[in-house]
């Protein structure tokens, strides 16, 4: 059996469809499947122009003179075909939408009907009837790829092609997150499953599929505060604008040598820790809070870092503030094996391994502050 495989994501290799579309793969190949993976970013293939010239003057050979008459015969080729696209205004991409519209050399111009249905019959016979969609999107939710199936539907809605599985990853950043690398090893898993049903069984079986419909994450208001910082900590704003609170007396304007911290990579330094603990900072629970709790770091691994709580957003800075609410020294060993639950936090404070001055009620918020048990 030969699978092509067709890449459609601007960043190729790199991009998370990749890395869903490669493990399918690789269960495919473990069946005993030849497969091929090809890139569009990496092929010149000009928009269609509507001249019919493939129709009518030199049936079935296009007028560009780019790579897409050799991608037709590697389509024409293979046994099953893995159209691998992320999700961009709620269709394919513009490399995978100037592919499928390029298609049209491999029709007939007639119009027949067949098995209850008027369509372009095939103007070669090909092996080409299988089809697999592979799909991400940045959104938490699986209702964004409505539009998206409904299109490959209609796409394989003639007599001689199939839509015999499809793969659907909402929230597919979480994939390239390092620290999410091994919670996340089931969907790998259940990826190359479906790769190797394919060969042996036609298709994906209906329990393979409730395991890749199953969200990568629990919680999506919690991703969704995980995304925000991101951009928050990437978009530029015209010089001297403040973000949001920022200029009000004793927050960020005042602070020295503060940057916003980026999302974290990892649970293996405080810096992500408190990167990490915005990001599941819980609203509810704060209500009107405005206060900020810097950590003072040595240890292993010194810094200086503080949350800042108001108007209902929890907002993480590496440096130090003037008017901290709540400070926490601590050796970076003591506050990392506290967020990993390896030790109770206040026993280590009892016991004098980290000490806080200020505000202690707050401290003792924290466990329904950064609770990740939100309403969906």
């Amino acid at each position: 059996m030969k699978i092509l495989a067709i890449n459609g994501s601007p960043r190729g290799k790199k991009s998370n469809t990749d890395r869903i579309l490669q493990p399918f793969l690789e269960g495919a190949r473990e069946a005993g499947a030849e497969t091929e993976t090809v890139y569009l970013k990496d092929k010149t293939i000009n928009p269609c122009i509507g001249c019919f010239t493939c129709w009518t003057k030199t049936p079935g050979v296009c007028v560009h003179k780019d790579d897409m008459p050799a991608l037709l015969e590697k389509l024409r080729e293979a046994d099953v075909v893995v159209y691998a696209t992320p999700l961009y205004v709620f269709t394919v991409t513009a490399q995978m939408k100037a592919f499928m519209d390029r298609h049209i050399p491999l029709l007939d111009p007639h119009i027949i009907k067949r098995d209850g249905q008027y369509i372009h019959p095939p103007r070669y016979e090909s092996r080409h009837g299988k089809v697999v969609l592979i799909s991400n999107c940045g959104f938490p939710e699986r209702h964004h790829f409505s539009g998206l199936v409904e299109t490959f539907r209609c796409f394989t809605s003639g007599p001689d092609s199939e839509l015999v599985g499809t793969i659907l990853c909402a929230g597919g950043e979480l994939l390239k997150q390092p620290a999410l690398q091994e919670s996340l090893q089931w969907y790998i898993k259940a990826a190359r499953q479906a790769g190797r049903e394919v060969v042996e069984q036609s298709h994906i079986t209906p329990e393979t599929l409730e395991t890749l419909d199953r969200p990568l994450g629990e919680n999506p208001a919690v991703y969704a505060r995980m995304a925000n910082a991101y951009w928050n900590s990437v978009v530029a704003r015209p010089e001297g604008e403040a973000g949001p609170g920022e200029d009000e007396p004793g927050t960020l304007r005042q602070a020295q040598d503060s940057a916003r911290l980026p999302p974290p990579t990892s649970r293996d330094t405080v810096r992500d820790i408190v990167a990490g603990m915005a990001l599941v900072f819980n609203p509810d629970a704060a209500g009107d809070l405005q206060a900020v709790v810097q950590f003072d770091v040595r240890g292993d691994e010194p810094g200086q870092y503080y949350l800042r709580f108001a108007e209902g957003e929890c907002a993480a800075f590496e440096g130090t503030h003037p008017e901290p609410t709540l400070t926490i020294h601590t050796p970076s060993e003591v506050w990392l094996r506290i967020s990993r639950g390896e030790m109770d936090g206040a026993q280590a404070m009892m016991s004098g391994q980290y000490t806080v001055e200020g505000d202690l009620g707050l401290l003792m918020r924290f466990d329904k502050l950064f609770s990740t048990a939100l309403e969906t």
